[in-house]
């Protein structure tokens, strides 16, 4: 059984099509079987794709072949032949489903295909939109060429708002249709999960319970632009470390953290609830033998779990937790440079930290409805990690009370235990 809503969007025969809805409202199966109905026509060629393959195989495919809780997969066992060698899967008496990444918009010029379903197509770039656009020209009789997409609300400037018309007083382009839910339309839900999901706040609420396209004017990070930073990563590196945050009830997350030509690049999160400290230390081994970080920048607060990584001889170092400095540290690289490119990109599969850059706020002080410069403690486990890594390499940003150093001697002043190699005279920072 389908929600009113995904039967909408399974049947729509619009050119561009969006299904923008909140949390656990059956968004990745919704793409999955449009595909599969599309696919079921002899003949068709449907691709299904995320903005990388191993975001795709990690999430979207186990929807499609896997059962979901008490769900059976979309596609029933027996009912096709998967190709993993070729990301392909042949539907018995129908047509086939590529699977496919679009991290690299090259890789898909040679494509032809009947249609399109993006799982978080909130992920992608305009440019990624339009490449796919352009690949949906292979014509079957009695299947109309569509690209579709789902996804979680963004900000009322994100391209996908702007080109189908979903706030901020935009108006959708011609061809393009949306369909938007919020979690209170799907009746299936357990009533605990949706009373928790109730104490959302925020802009968090508006977006993730609401399903609305809405900014916030007291996001700690407003210069964040999910378009400029979440991006690809380089082949290499100058320096690797891992910054933690534990949890328990909150997410105790791990980011790996690389530096390139003084940029920083968030390539990979470990974000999870419920787990002991011994999991924590666990995953952190691990990590330490796939990617031999410099050190471990830890929570400052959690005298235990440090204690617990240095005793498996994992190289430890207590993270500076001044918040308001940190956060600026943080701001600061989002700064662009000449050519247009912030100091930070994130990698599309850190799916949490993208949250929590775009749901973090400032407090409002209740009796003059003004903001404050303390943030609400929320949305903040990743960036708690991000901004002991940041700290850590870069140092610290300005106080409330103190002004942007202007050069080398007088940051060094201001942060004195801070490695002087980032103050040198040419770091692009200062440029």
């Amino acid at each position: 059984m389908v929600l009113p809503q995904q039967a909408r969007f399974i049947t729509s025969n619009s050119r561009e099509l969006l299904y923008s809805g909140s949390f656990a409202s059956g968004k990745s199966r919704s793409i999955c079987l449009k595909a599969v109905m599309r696919a079921s026509v002899k003949g068709a060629r449907e691709g299904l794709a995320r903005k990388t393959f191993n975001a795709l195989r990690r999430s979207t495919l186990k929807t499609l072949l896997e059962p979901d809780g008490g769900l059976p997969p979309v596609l029933p066992e027996g009912s096709y032949v998967y190709n993993k060698a070729e990301g392909e899967i042949r539907i018995r008496g129908g047509g086939s489903i590529l699977l496919f990444g679009c991290d690299d918009p090259m890789k898909l010029g040679s494509l032809n295909l009947t249609g399109v379903g993006v799982d978080e197509a909130v992920e992608l770039r305009e440019e990624d939109w339009t490449m796919l656009r352009g690949r949906i020209r292979m014509q079957v009789d009695g299947l109309s060429n569509q690209l579709y997409g789902a996804c979680n609300p963004s900000t009322p400037s994100h391209w996908l708002c702007v080109r189908f018309g979903l706030g901020g007083g935009h108006v959708a382009a011609d061809n393009c249709e949306s369909i938007k839910t919020s979690v209170h339309d799907n009746w299936f839900l357990d009533p605990e999960y949706v009373s928790d999901l109730e104490t959302l706040s925020g802009v968090a609420y508006k977006r993730f319970v609401l399903g609305e396209w809405v900014g916030s004017e007291g996001l700690v990070y407003d210069q964040w632009s999910r378009d400029f930073v979440v991006s690809k990563m380089p082949d290499s590196y100058d320096k690797t470390w891992i910054a933690v945050d534990e949890g328990y009830n909150n997410p105790a997350c791990l980011l790996l953290l690389s530096v390139k030509d003084e940029r920083l690049y968030v390539r990979q999160e470990w974000y999870e609830r419920k787990k002991l400290e011994a999991d924590v230390v666990k995953k952190a081994q691990e990590w330490n033998n796939l990617y031999n970080p410099e050190c471990f920048v830890v929570d400052p607060s959690s005298a235990k779990l440090r204690a617990a990584m240095r005793h498996v001889g994992l190289d430890v170092i207590e993270a500076d937790n001044e918040v308001y400095s940190g956060i600026q540290a943080v701001a600061r690289l989002l700064n662009r440079d000449e050519s247009g490119e912030p100091f930070l990109s994130v990698h599309p599969s850190c799916e949490n930290t993208i949250m929590e850059f775009e749901s973090y706020e400032w407090k409002v002080d209740k009796s003059n409805g003004q903001l404050t410069d303390k943030p609400i403690k929320n949305y903040d486990h990743a960036l708690d990690s991000l901004r002991y890594g940041a700290v850590w390499h870069y140092g610290l940003g300005v106080t409330p009370s103190i002004r942007v150093p202007s050069d080398k001697q007088e940051a060094i002043e201001y942060a004195g235990r801070v490695d002087s190699r980032v103050w040198e005279d040419d770091h692009p920072m200062w440029r």
